[in-house]
């Protein structure tokens, strides 16, 4: 998968690493999640879908 995106507000980018299912208790189970990771400090992170492509990343074209 590896694609790269860029959050619009801060500029910075992230390689998506995958996705993956959420499984809480609440209105967020088994929602469908964004595994991405920053390509400054390396740092994980795991959002939920509908978020990550509700317009605040934009995808970077190699």
């Amino acid at each position: 998968m590896e694609e790269i995106y860029r959050h619009k507000k801060r500029g910075t980018q992230y390689m998506v690493m995958g996705k993956g299912t959420l499984q809480i208790e609440g209105p967020h189970d088994m929602a469908e999640c964004v595994i991405y990771q920053s390509m400054d400090d390396g740092r994980v992170w795991v959002r939920p879908a509908a978020e990550f492509f509700d317009g605040r990343f934009e995808r970077v074209e190699a």
